[in-house]
This record gives C-alpha cells, structure tokens and sequence, in this order.
C-alpha cells in the first residue's frame, strides 16, 4: 500500500525529496508520526486488514506538504494538516471513487461543527500561542476542507496545475498561507482573496436555514445564512431529483438571504441540499 500511495504523490503532486520511506511500527503516543523519510506508526494499528490506508496516505502527504513544503508559522499548520488531512483522502477517492470521498468529507464536517461550537476560533488563529494548541480540527479537518471547496471552484485541471506549481516553487523550503493563495491566483487568474479571507481568517462557516416551494412552473429555493458574525459567500448546489434521477443546479449564495428560482414542467419529488459535499456548512 505504501508503494502504490508514495507513486500517487510523486505523479500527482511531485518529485519525492528524501532518499527513502520507511514505514515503522513503534511504541508511540501517536497514531502516526511523520518524521521525513521515516514513518513511524503505534504498533497497535497495524493489523493486516488494511485498516490504515488513510493514516498511511495522510503521513505519506506529510512529505510533501509539512516536511518539504513546511509552513513558517505555526499558527499556519494548515499548510501541513490541511493538506495531509484532504491528500489522504484525494488518495482514497482514486482507489475507492467519489463516494468515498463524500464520506470522508460528511465525517470531517461534522468533527469542524462540533469543534466550533466548544471552541469558535478561525484556522490561522494568531492569538495561539503554545504549538501543541494548534493542532485542532480547525488545522486538520477544516484545513482539508478549504482544499475541497478550493477544488470545486478552480476545478480539478486548474486545483492540480496550482498545486503542481505551490509544491515546486516551495519543495524544501518555507511558506506561508498568503504564498499558497498567490500560487492559486496564478494559477487559475482569478482573485481568491475573499475565499481565503473568510475561510482561513474568519471563524466558522454558513449556518444555513433553507426551503423550497414550487407553484406553476417554478421552483424557488430560499436560503438564509443565521450565523450574525459574517455574511459568507459560496457558490452551493441543490439537487433537483425528480422519478429517481438527480439534476444539479448551482447558485452563487452573497447575502444573509437569497432567493433562487428555476423554470420547472413538473414538481420535483425532493430538493437535497449540497449532494455532492462540496461546501462547509451547517443545516439549521
């Protein structure tokens, strides 16, 4: 397993930088610890039934992103657990497909909602000061979720053609959060401030109360953003089903209340919000 993951990194990411990977079982307090080049994993998980393929993909990203790309504060971790948390499971979605990822992602949405409502802080929360403090769901879960969000909106061609180009510039050296947004940005042409501001710098996310109605040829989709501390705004997809299939529609959601409407023959049979697990958010 660690073969075929090392060769997904180096093909999909880039050159690998050290001139081995061991995969150790030791005595640690740690599920997996991401020395470079050097593995080491509690010997206790390693049981043969192929149980640890995510931690194995997350230590292994960890060579690319925190080892050879390493952040320069801590306070921007992200940059290491972030990215190892989402490389894991853009690992798993090759070998296991789309619904893998979905699961992943619907169970580390829900760890950054319970997080947030014990601790409600930002992911690059510069008011931390003791290290061990910044490893939280914030850097780890929520940080892979910046990363899925990012994807949907570049698109995979331009997310992996920026992620290329974040990995070459930074192999073997330091970087910062604002060094991987201006990658992006050339990457893609397009100004990402306002998503990296909100979704690095602000805390929480969209508490959405939404609802549908359809009368005489038209569905309309109301959304309303409850959180009061900021107005986030997010590109979200509804999915229209109607006699078993699904049709996605995208919306682009800037204000504390938006309506939407779309031309329909029929009545649909339901409205699911975000099917495809794409955005950070929470259903009142």
């Amino acid at each position: 397993e660690a073969t075929k993951i090392l060769t997904y990194f180096i093909d999909e990411v880039g050159p690998y930088s050290y001139s081995k990977l061991a995969n150790m079982q030791v005595k640690t307090a740690w599920g997996g610890l991401e020395n470079a080049g050097t593995i080491s994993y509690n010997e206790k998980l390693i049981t043969g039934k192929k149980k640890i393929q995510g931690l194995m993909a997350h230590e292994i990203a960890h060579q690319w992103f925190g080892n050879s790309a390493t952040e320069n504060s801590w306070n921007h971790v992200w940059l290491s657990e972030g990215f190892a948390t989402y490389f894991a499971i853009l690992y798993q979605e090759s070998v296991d497909g789309n619904e893998k990822r979905k699961t992943e992602l619907i169970q580390d949405r829900k760890e950054v909602i319970a997080y947030f409502q014990k601790n409600p802080s930002p992911i690059v929360d510069n008011s931390i000061k003791d290290p061990k403090k910044v490893l939280n769901r914030n850097s780890y879960q929520k940080g892979g979720w910046v990363l899925n969000m990012l994807r949907h909106r570049l698109g995979d061609e331009i997310f992996w053609k920026g992620i290329r180009a974040y990995y070459k510039t930074y192999k073997d050296a330091n970087v910062m959060s604002a060094d991987f947004q201006r990658v992006m940005e050339q990457a893609s042409g397009q100004d990402l401030n306002e998503f990296f501001d909100q979704w690095l710098y602000v805390k929480g996310y969209p508490e959405l109360k939404w609802s549908w109605k359809y009368n005489k040829g038209n569905l309309t989709i109301s959304v309303k953003q409850k959180q009061k501390h900021h107005t986030f705004k997010f590109p979200v997809e509804f999915g229209i089903v109607k006699d078993g299939a699904m049709k996605i529609e995208s919306f682009y959601v800037d204000e504390k209340s938006n309506t939407f409407m779309i031309d329909m023959n029929e009545k649909p049979d339901d409205v699911k919000i975000d099917p495809e697990v794409w955005l950070m958010f929470q259903e009142e």
